[in-house]
């Protein structure tokens, strides 16, 4: 017979603390895991914001410039003395400059406007009511070299321009080797949007003709900026295409029974929504959903995402 004897009325105490003991450890550590996958995918997760955006493929062209200005002759050979500067605002019958020589003479201004000494050539020929009749090929030939005016001038000679800045000015667009598709998307007595040093112009096509893959339109402007005023030519940037609305990346798409959709984060706990796939440019997708809203928040990288999980 052994030493030891355990009683039972010890054992059955005892062995509810070793169930209750274990029972802890595997809680314990059950809860450790737990917690640690949670807090592991809430690293790996990258939650985003949904955004309401636009995203815009666009095309350098060159626009020639269209304006209402007349220009500012010397009514007699001499010495001439201007008045203003490049850049100063006129009114009508203000004195813009004084030239001496056989027989003195004045020059005024002949309408309200911004005085130009930036010649070209083309003040007589580039009118915007000239638009249907001009050969814009030929227009662009001609030499648009000018002497600048010095302290002598010649009768008859241009001194100078007044341009009109309150009116709208035209911008001549022409695009060789265009996509056919893309060029016939542009119609008369639609607006389109230009770019010039990241400001934005809506502009209203006056005149468009798509012709062996060449665009050719003219763009009026009620807005510009000031500097069109002293410019023949400009480079813009020409808007062929753009997305907006609900933008996210094409690989955040999930698609359950053919249907696609977003993993979203909805009281803590991922789920997956579905929504409709309205356009596409450049890897993006324009998504919809009578649910979609600036305080949804969808999953960037859905391959980690497990539906019904929370996130803690």
């Amino acid at each position: 017979m052994g030493k030891y004897r355990v009683r039972p009325g010890r054992f059955i105490p005892v062995s509810v603390v070793l169930v209750c003991a274990v029972g802890l450890t595997l809680w314990g550590t059950w809860s450790t895991l737990a917690w640690a996958k949670n807090n592991v995918l809430m690293h790996l997760l990258d939650v985003q914001p949904l955004v309401h955006d636009e995203i815009r493929e666009t095309l350098a062209v060159k626009g020639l410039l269209i304006k209402h200005e007349e220009p500012v002759k010397a009514p007699a050979a001499g010495n001439i003395h201007l008045l203003v500067q490049d850049g100063d605002r006129l009114r009508i019958g203000m004195l813009l400059a004084e030239i001496s020589g056989i027989s003195d003479q004045k020059i005024w201004s002949p309408k309200t406007g911004v005085f130009c000494t930036h010649l070209d050539n083309l003040e007589n020929l580039l009118i915007p009511g000239m638009i249907d009749i001009l050969d814009m090929d030929e227009v662009e030939k001609i030499d648009n070299s000018v002497t600048p005016v010095s302290d002598e001038v010649a009768d008859g000679q241009i001194i100078g321009k007044v341009v009109d800045n309150l009116q709208p000015l035209m911008v001549f667009i022409q695009v060789k080797k265009m996509d056919e598709f893309i060029a016939r998307s542009f119609k008369k007595d639609t607006t389109v949007a230009l770019f010039w040093n990241d400001q934005k112009l809506a502009g209203k096509i006056a005149q468009v003709s798509v012709v062996n893959k060449t665009l050719s339109m003219m763009v009026e402007l009620s807005s510009y900026p000031e500097d069109f005023i002293h410019e023949r030519r400009v480079q813009l940037d020409l808007v062929i295409r753009r997305m907006t609305g609900w933008l996210v990346p094409e690989g955040v798409i999930v698609f359950k029974e053919g249907k696609p959709g977003l993993y979203i984060v909805s009281k803590q706990a991922i789920r997956w929504m579905p929504v409709a796939v309205q356009d596409r440019l450049q890897g993006m997708v324009a998504v919809s959903s009578d649910t979609l809203s600036g305080s949804v928040r969808y999953i960037k990288n859905p391959s980690w995402a497990r539906e019904g999980v929370r996130l803690n």
